[in-house]
């Protein structure tokens, strides 16, 4: 094992034993599994997989901005190599793996692709909180229990957002090489940004996932018993995007199912109850993953050999 692995793997050692001790002490946690039946684990499967094609899909309209056309096999596929190459390697290798072949395979430079990757990090994290500041308000309306920090928490991401966008964009000039490539990245976000065609699309399809991974969680809690209304399961799943702010181990493991199980506390849940649903989201995710993404994996390689 390389030297850079060993934080990686202590935090993901501490997740998973964090994990361990909490069920190994709520073992009735155990319980709600044995409700999962068979449709509403087909109906799980479904929603990830609409999932993963969607986000190929906005890889693809992403592409086009830059005259890069991707047939079905590529946008499809890169989805479900980039979700496997980050569990399999460290600090998101599977993104490190989409910049590759997008750069062997179409010439897509590494600034470019930053360029990218930067503005569906913005618009993503710009649609999440809007959509749970206006989820937490129809539950306030609804006379609904959520805490005065939810909705904060959510307006407070909204106007930092809109703040950074009206504030005076910085100039950069220097000769340095780092420094050129941030300038780069920088004006071509906001050349991105400007298109109003491709933001409408990509903000539906956002809007879409979000929509998508909501329900995901709402079946998941129905699925173990938990009576729980859409707009709180949506509000879950929207906390847990979040945490692709601290990706530090494979695909987030651990990480992400502390935060569901955090936000669904705050939602007064249940930390067991967040838990075990966060833990059958992640194991159907990784079935379709690791049997779809090998198969792509394994194409892509055969034809760039």
């Amino acid at each position: 094992m390389k030297l850079n692995k060993w934080p990686q793997s202590i935090i993901l050692f501490i997740a998973f034993l964090l994990i361990f001790l909490h069920l190994s002490r709520h073992p009735e946690a155990f319980t709600y599994i044995k409700n999962l039946t068979l449709l509403n684990f087909i109906l799980l499967l479904i929603l990830r997989l609409l999932f993963l094609i969607i986000n190929g899909l906005i890889l693809k309209i992403y592409a086009e901005k830059f005259k890069i056309h991707l047939n079905h096999w590529e946008w499809v596929g890169l989805s479900f190599t980039t979700s496997l190459g980050n569990y399999i390697a460290p600090f998101s290798g599977g993104i490190l793996y989409r910049a590759g072949y997008l750069k062997l395979k179409h010439n897509l430079s590494l600034t470019r692709f930053t360029i990218l990757l930067a503005s569906n990090y913005l618009l993503t994290f710009w649609c999440v909180a809007l959509m749970g500041l206006v989820s937490s308000i129809s539950l306030m309306v609804n006379s609904s229990c959520i805490p005065s920090q939810v909705p904060i928490f959510f307006g407070m991401v909204v106007i930092i957002l809109i703040m950074m966008n009206l504030l005076p964009k910085p100039e950069l000039s220097s000769q340095r090489w780092i420094t050129k490539k941030i300038f780069e990245a920088y004006e071509g976000l906001i050349m991105l940004t400007q298109d109003k065609k491709l933001l409408i699309k990509i903000i539906f399809l956002i809007v879409l996932n979000n929509l998508i991974i909501g329900l995901a969680f709402f079946v998941g809690y129905q699925s173990i018993g938990i009576e729980i209304l859409f707009p709180q399961a949506l509000i879950i799943s929207l906390i847990t995007v979040f945490s692709l702010l601290i990706n530090i181990t494979p695909a987030n493991l651990g990480i992400q199912e502390g935060v569901v199980s955090f936000a669904s506390s705050t939602l007064n849940i249940g930390v067991s109850e967040g838990l075990i649903v966060a833990l059958i989201v992640r194991g159907i995710t990784m079935i379709l993953i690791f049997t779809i993404g090998p198969y792509f994996l394994f194409l892509f390689s055969n034809k760039n050999s």
